[in-house]
């Protein structure tokens, strides 16, 4: 099955691919078992596992079956880490980065990325985005959400826009804004410990 290259980076074959990446080398340190690969990249297992032999063989990953489990983690050594690290952090980057910020910060509800890095995340064409628009609800400390957001703009290399809303004003508010909000594409942040 052949697919579009993704939005966000049309340099990646699909979007499994720059998801797969987007994981293993926006986390480093970490390594990954493929059903955690198929909740991220929200593909089917067969099609992630391959995709993971492709990186594999390529040199971008390296893997190692332990116990029947097998772990995947980002090859660190490879000649171009550096290079596809930064690649991955300027475009899928946004999402994983600002969901370790706002992750703990206490009162704070849901977050959520729209605006044209949303658009690009979900398929909609269109040109690389240069800033990313962050909602976030609930009663967290506004200063301590800026402190957050300008934290996530200089691991971004771009402005990170955030507007803060209660709970209240996000579920109820007859604003045009929240309006237009809703009807947009979002991408819903992980803030799960």
């Amino acid at each position: 099955m052949s697919t579009a290259p993704p939005r966000l980076a049309p340099i990646f074959r699909s979007d499994t691919q720059l998801h797969i990446l987007g994981a293993t080398y926006l986390e480093p340190e970490r390594h990954f078992t493929i059903p955690e690969l198929v909740e991220r990249s929200r593909r089917p297992q067969p099609t992630v596992a391959r995709e993971v032999e492709r990186l594999v063989e390529a040199g971008l990953l390296e893997t190692e079956l332990r116990s029947g489990r097998r772990s995947v983690w980002a090859n660190t050594i490879s000649p171009i880490f550096n290079e596809l690290h930064s690649i991955l952090l300027k475009t899928i980057g946004p999402k994983a980065v600002l969901e370790t910020q706002l992750r703990g910060l206490l009162g704070v509800d849901r977050a959520l990325i729209y605006g044209s890095w949303a658009r690009r995340y979900h398929g909609q064409p269109g040109p690389l985005p240069q800033d990313v628009d962050l909602m976030v609800v609930g009663s967290a400390d506004v200063d301590a959400i800026r402190r957050e957001a300008d934290s996530a703009s200089r691991k971004l290399s771009r402005d990170v826009n955030v507007t803060v809303l209660t709970a209240d004003e996000w579920d109820t508010s007859p604003t045009g804004f929240v309006r237009h909000l809703r009807s947009e594409p979002l991408v819903e942040l992980d803030l799960r410990g």
